[in-house]
């Protein structure tokens, strides 16, 4: 991509990229979760293809920068949910408050990447960043 595409994508004008924006800027690795939640239906096998990829110490959960990586790509996923720092960690937030606690085993993951807990997971996130438009949009 040509530098003034680049620096056309920079929204804020201070001369500082957000994540969302670099995201838009450079090509990035297709997001994982994409693959997955497109799905009518996420079966155990796609719960396990989730563990596999983002469960790094093979441990059966999801914690740490493995959580946070895994929260990345959800929001990311989502065009209209600012893709940076702030907003993974309240999206990390809200998501260890749903699983009732700081790792996310398969059971947990189930739980999360349940449609009708995707739509509310994005709904509180809309309002977190004072989103008053109503958004089809789903995780």
């Amino acid at each position: 991509e040509s530098p003034e595409a680049v620096v056309s994508t920079q929204s804020t004008g201070d001369g500082r990229f957000e994540m969302n924006e670099l995201a838009k800027a450079l090509k990035i690795e297709e997001n994982y979760l994409n693959k997955i939640i497109n799905k009518k239906s996420i079966k155990d096998k796609h719960i396990q293809s989730i563990l596999k990829h983002y469960d790094s110490n093979d441990n059966s959960h999801l914690e740490g920068c493995e959580l946070k990586a895994f929260v990345g790509d959800l929001v990311r996923s989502t065009p209209d949910i600012p893709y940076n720092y702030a907003m993974i960690e309240q999206a990390c937030n809200l998501i260890t408050d749903m699983a009732g606690d700081e790792k996310l085993t398969v059971q947990s993951l189930k739980l999360i990447l349940q449609l009708d807990n995707r739509e509310h997971l994005h709904r509180k996130l809309s309002e977190q960043i004072g989103s008053a438009k109503p958004s089809t949009t789903k995780f």
